[in-house]
């Protein structure tokens, strides 16, 4: 479809009546980025405050490294990582196994970034499939990784304010054995 106007305020996005999966990836992330500003207009600890602040602009730099110059490097992977094995580590290792998404309201919020950033490493694979571009490898790296943390950073919500998680345990999946 062609565009029905260009005129000044009736496009919202200059590639949106594209026909590429590139398209969809930066909604995605787009979304991902607003679902983060979301979460940082709310009452949260100065470690997740940390962690998102520095992590907001950097979705946007995942955003542009398909369609324009790759600007997620080493050094923003190994931050990242920083940043999960921090707060794994506030939580004695890690989670023994699956939450049902919630708690807290703002795991909540955090579950909904943790969705989007799966969305958003779904966009890169339907860019790889369909051939016209491949995204670097350390794109899907970092947007699982922002999944993980998203994931961590709920978890983290719940703990430090004493709300207690579900442990979903699935009918269709058996569930590895823990030591």
């Amino acid at each position: 479809m062609k565009p029905v106007s260009k005129d000044h305020g009736e496009i919202c996005y200059p590639f949106i009546y594209e026909d590429s999966p590139i398209c969809d990836f930066e909604i995605a992330s787009d979304e991902l980025c607003s679902r983060i500003g979301l979460v940082l207009t709310m009452e949260i600890d100065p470690l997740s405050r940390d962690v998102l602040t520095r992590l907001q602009p950097n979705v946007y730099h995942l955003n542009g490294s398909v369609r324009g110059k790759l600007a997620i490097t080493e050094a923003e992977l190994s931050e990242l990582y920083s940043d999960y094995n921090r707060l794994r580590d506030k939580l004695s290792g890690g989670f023994k196994g699956f939450v049902l998404p919630g708690g807290h309201r703002i795991a909540g919020e955090l579950h909904l970034c943790r969705t989007q950033a799966k969305k958003v490493v779904r966009a890169l694979v339907a860019i790889e499939h369909a051939g016209k571009k491949k995204p670097d490898l350390i794109l899907f790296r970092y947007a699982n990784l922002v999944a993980n943390v998203m994931y961590t950073l709920a978890s983290y919500t719940n703990f430090i304010t004493d709300t207690q998680e579900v442990e979903f345990v699935s009918k269709s999946y058996a569930m590895p054995k823990t030591k």
